[in-house]
């Protein structure tokens, strides 16, 4: 990734114990946060920080000012969204269409956006229905969930960024602005796009 080098992560991105949040993306599923091993500028010893990428940008924006300009935020990444949208068709993966309360398209697509800037490995607790809300804004979020029963580590968080773009395309029908689903992969892993009302 040249220009959404956002968050420079240590090792993996952990999700660590249950977060202030009262409800699960889906009834009987654990809920776990996020903690984010990061540089504030280009160089700078890492500091950790807890919360959905937005919360972490947020964060280091009030730590370096300069922040989006030292790591590309502002700049968009044509070559790497390409790369991660012709990825998109190779899965064989299920999916379950608008069967929770629908978030607006337009914040799914911004979440989206901040998932493809993150670099370092997603890494989660046992499952199954283990998740952790790893994007979430204007009452739209985007959930990881495990459903093995090991620590499941991905490549990274295009994966996930891959798995909310593909319920984009699939759910939304273009003909109202809100939409949500749940992307199951084959290796017991799944991504969830809904409307979330709780501090999100």
């Amino acid at each position: 990734m040249k220009s959404f080098k956002v968050l420079s992560i240590l090792g993996a991105a952990l999700v660590t114990g249950a977060q202030a949040l009262n409800e699960a993306p889906i009834q009987g599923y654990n809920i776990e946060e996020f903690s984010w091993e990061v540089e504030s500028a280009p160089g700078s010893e890492k500091v950790v920080l807890n919360g959905t990428v937005q919360q972490i940008v947020a964060q280091l924006r009030e730590i370096n000012p300069n922040f989006d300009t030292d790591f590309g935020l502002d700049k968009a990444d044509e070559e790497e969204q390409a790369h991660a949208e012709s990825q998109l068709t190779k899965r064989g993966d299920s999916w379950l269409c608008n069967i929770f309360d629908g978030a607006r398209q337009a914040d799914i697509t911004n979440g989206i956006k901040y998932l493809r800037g993150v670099s370092g490995q997603p890494t989660a607790g046992p499952g199954p229905g283990n998740c952790a809300r790893v994007s979430c804004s204007y009452a739209a979020a985007i959930w990881w969930c495990n459903d093995n029963t090991f620590t499941k580590v991905l490549p990274g968080f295009y994966n996930i960024a891959d798995g909310a773009q593909v319920l984009k395309n699939k759910c939304w029908t273009g003909g109202g602005q809100k939409f949500s689903g749940q992307l199951f992969h084959d290796d017991k892993w799944n991504v969830i796009v809904r409307a979330d009302h709780d501090n999100c």
